[in-house]
């Protein structure tokens, strides 16, 4: 008994001791997370970087996807959802307060996401001790890529937008908007730089000097710096790195049932270091620790139609003709697509007049005609024979019958194989294709024909389109092949809208900046192509309609009223426009 006493006595003494000196209740932990432990070195920037490689996939993965709104807002497509909340009717669904099932808010909240990224790698760019200045620049460069890239799209979604030029470490409220020029020239500073800095060889999701050119050769046209933005894409396309792909490659190389174009468009083709032309890929591969939540693209549920649900096609007896049965083959084969993007008679007819052996509009196995669909049902007495289509049924004509690049889109689903959306699948954000593109563009503004059409014949020589003369090119004409060549994969709202503010800006053809809401070529051009809108077409219980200050989207509301202490200016069109001021037109080091 004692001697536990002594004992306890002796803990206790021992106890006391220690807590005279309140150093024990201090923690040390074997690390801290937080941005003085972590942004310390290359590797730590890298993190960040890394980062914004990732959330490159949110344009391009997922049902109704950024990419989708992109297509809805252009000349290509409109929303092939009937439900009431599909965005049919800018006029009452496009609004500051709320946007309908294809939010046009992410794009906001997603940019700005990426844009505050980039600027803790740009605030803390001298905090880690260099090895060297090429370590330093590149980290950099690669920073102000991506916060380029994010507000090309701003301007070309939202116009004029507050620029952050720095990490904020405490709430702001008092933000103000900056001129979309404004934020072109510093964009284009800041690239620029990059282009100096930026590796010319990096493992496959990173950013080279070519992506940035070819980003570069954007801002430039944005500018109307033509001269720049040819001598941007020479750069990308006489890298001595880069090239068209010409000859079969890949997975599928062997198989003469395919074709190039085909091998291009392959999950497995994307990413390989034979591919020449791939400058920008994002990543994403089933059973990475890093895939896409959601399963993956949803490609073939966002680009083919409706076509098995058995409500719509029905046989002559008024039975369904389809079904998508799981393990049908039918339903394997062709996904089990919903048309969240209904394509125009543009996209699907129009275009393609006269292909002849366009490769990109090969039926064989490229292009999916439904004339290929069979009635799969087991019930219809037509079974396995082609469906037909029923053109007095709108339901029939307009969400579950138009064909679609199957070449694109067909991504085998390892989550749902028996009845597939689109599975995970490398992406790419810049092909060199475009690169070709945006040159012939840039020659077009200038008014040498001869080159641009030189630079389309690339891509239609590859293609085994017949050449076209130099007489025949136009801006519309380049807007043409970038539907031929890169449906499904660029951002057409951004890049109809620049071509519309270049018009704009430089009083071509009719066109001012000063009523640029009233009167633009982007409206035009949809008005032109686009067979939905404005025509009293009524899916479900909206109608098409979409009006020319729709070429700019609205500033979320709640942007607006949390930012308190500043002025968001909204467009003109929407409500809260009269409470705008000038844009800022100087970026300052505490914007």
């Amino acid at each position: 008994m004692k001697k536990i006493f002594k004992y306890t006595l002796i803990t206790f003494l021992a106890l006391l001791a220690i807590s005279c000196n309140d150093e024990w209740l201090t923690p040390k932990p074997l690390s801290i997370f937080v941005p003085e432990s972590i942004y310390i070195d290359k590797a730590g920037m890298d993190a960040v970087l890394l980062t914004m490689r990732k959330n490159l996939r949110h344009d391009f993965y997922g049902a109704a996807n950024e990419l989708t709104n992109e297509l809805i807002t252009s000349d290509l497509c409109v929303a092939g959802n009937k439900q009431t909340s599909a965005t049919h009717n800018f006029f009452t669904q496009v609004m500051p307060t709320g946007t309908g099932q294809y939010n046009f808010f992410t794009h906001w909240d997603v940019g700005y996401n990426q844009i505050r990224n980039a600027n803790v790698v740009i605030s803390r760019i001298d905090a880690p001790e260099w090895s060297s200045e090429q370590d330093k620049n590149e980290i950099l460069a690669e920073a102000y890529f991506h916060r380029a890239y994010w507000y090309y799209r701003l301007v070309h979604q939202f116009g004029d937008v507050p620029f952050l030029n720095k990490e904020y470490t405490e709430p702001k409220i008092d933000f103000y908007t900056h001129s979309r020029k404004t934020i072109l020239n510093k964009i284009q500073s800041d690239m620029e730089f990059a282009v100096q800095w930026l590796p010319e060889a990096v493992d496959p999701g990173k950013v080279n000097r070519a992506a940035g050119n070819h980003l570069l050769a954007k801002v430039y046209l944005a500018n109307s710096d033509f001269d720049g933005a040819i001598s941007a894409a020479s750069a990308a396309i006489d890298d001595g790195i880069h090239s068209l792909m010409t000859n079969r490659f890949g997975k599928y190389a062997g198989d003469d049932k395919y074709n190039i174009i085909w091998d291009l468009h392959q999950k497995e083709n994307k990413s390989l270091a034979e591919n020449k032309e791939a400058l920008l890929v994002c990543q994403d591969k089933y059973g990475y620790p890093d895939a896409e939540a959601g399963g993956g693209t949803t490609s073939m549920r966002n680009y083919a139609p409706l076509w098995w649900h058995r409500i719509y096609l029905k046989d002559a007896d008024g039975k369904a003709a389809c079904t998508d049965a799981r393990g049908d083959q039918q339903v394997i084969t062709w996904g089990r697509g919903v048309g969240y993007a209904r394509p125009s008679n543009y996209v699907n007819y129009e275009v393609w007049e006269n292909c002849k052996a366009d490769l990109r509009h090969d039926t064989v196995v490229n292009w999916m005609p439904m004339e290929k669909l069979l009635h799969n049902n087991p019930e219809s007495a037509y079974y396995g024979q082609p469906v037909t289509k029923d053109y007095t049924n709108p339901i029939d004509t307009f969400q579950s019958w138009f064909p679609w690049p199957y070449y694109k889109i067909y991504i085998e689903d390892e989550e749902r194989p028996d009845q597939p959306y689109g599975g995970h699948s490398d992406w790419y954000v810049f092909r060199l294709a475009e690169t070709y593109l945006l040159r012939a563009e840039a020659y077009v503004w200038k008014g040498d024909m001869a080159s641009a059409a030189s630079d389309i014949n690339k891509i239609r020589e590859r293609a085994l389109a017949p050449p076209v003369e130099s007489s025949d090119v136009s801006i519309e004409y380049i807007l043409d092949e970038r539907t031929r060549e890169l449906y499904t994969e660029e951002p057409r709202k951004c890049e109809l809208t620049r071509i519309a503010f270049i018009m704009a800006d430089n009083n071509m053809n009719g066109y001012s900046i000063d009523n640029f809401d009233q009167d633009n070529y982007w409206f035009d051009r949809v008005q032109d192509k686009n067979n939905f809108y404005n025509v009293g077409y009524t899916w479900g219980s909206n109608e098409f309609k979409i009006g020319a200050f729709h070429v700019l989207w609205p500033v979320p509301q709640d942007v607006i009223d949390d930012n308190q202490g500043g002025t968001i200016n909204q467009n003109t069109g929407y409500p809260g426009v009269e409470n705008n001021i000038p844009p800022k037109t100087e970026i300052t080091e505490e914007d």
